[in-house]
């Protein structure tokens, strides 16, 4: 059995972003929609709608993004404000910021993490969030 000491020095779940991914970097301000058959990391500023559909978007620490995310999973580190639609996985991060709704069959919220909205969990393909 594990000591407390041992226990107190267990790291928390950190994801690491992939190499070579394609994204916006620190400055890019964008307005729009995004479309991508690949896995996308967001640096900057971007404001609008996000699919990627069987693909990974990546919200780095110092990202703000107000968008309707489809995905297959996202992993916040930044702001968000929004909604997030994966048909996988959400991971947030204990530095992440959230003020939206969450559509996922796996989700995952660090301590410190800040989150104001609904969660919805669906087994599988998870469909897009309802306006209303």
């Amino acid at each position: 059995m594990p000591k407390i000491e041992d226990i107190e020095k267990i790291e928390p779940e950190i994801e690491a972003f992939p190499e070579n991914i394609a994204g916006l970097g620190p400055t890019f301000v964008c307005s729009g929609e995004l479309t991508a058959e690949e896995d996308f990391l967001v640096k900057g500023t971007f404001k609008g709608t996000i699919r990627l559909k069987n693909h990974s978007l990546y919200i780095d620490k110092d990202a703000h993004v107000e968008a309707s995310i489809e995905a297959r999973n996202v992993s916040l580190y930044g702001q968000l404000t929004g909604s997030i639609c994966a048909s996988n996985r959400v991971f947030l991060s204990s530095e992440a910021q959230m003020s939206g709704d969450i559509t996922a069959s796996k989700i995952s919220i660090q301590d410190g993490a800040h989150f104001k909205g609904a969660i919805k969990m669906e087994k599988g393909r998870a469909s897009k969030p309802d306006p209303h």
